[in-house]
């Protein structure tokens, strides 16, 4: 299985990071790189399903800063500072955490 790139499109983390109204922390976009290194399984799944998130999310009208704000706030900047600190261990709970509680928020 190849790398697939994140993009907009199928990475939540992605959103939440570069689209929030917080510019200051762009940068952090660069740790999720580290995240290519963990079970390519477990790395489809999360882009399967943050897919059909953002596209809910899109379908919704929602697809705008304030969302990627709060998501940015609930789940996004611990995530990094989890990767930050190659905390990887806790790193696949808080990413399936974040999953499953915005599947049950958008009803996914």
């Amino acid at each position: 299985m190849k790398f697939v790139k994140n993009t907009f499109d199928n990475c939540v983390l992605t959103n939440a990071i570069l689209k929030n109204t917080d510019t200051s922390d762009d940068h952090a976009y660069k740790y999720l790189k580290n995240l290519r290194s963990m079970d390519l399984l477990i790395v489809a799944e999360y882009f399967t399903r943050s897919t059909n998130i953002i596209n809910k999310i899109r379908e919704l009208g929602v697809d705008n800063n304030q969302t990627w704000d709060k998501i940015n706030e609930s789940h996004g900047k611990s995530i990094i500072t989890l990767i930050y600190q190659q905390n990887f261990s806790a790193v696949v709970p808080a990413i399936k955490k974040m999953i499953l509680s915005l599947e049950s928020q958008y009803e996914v």
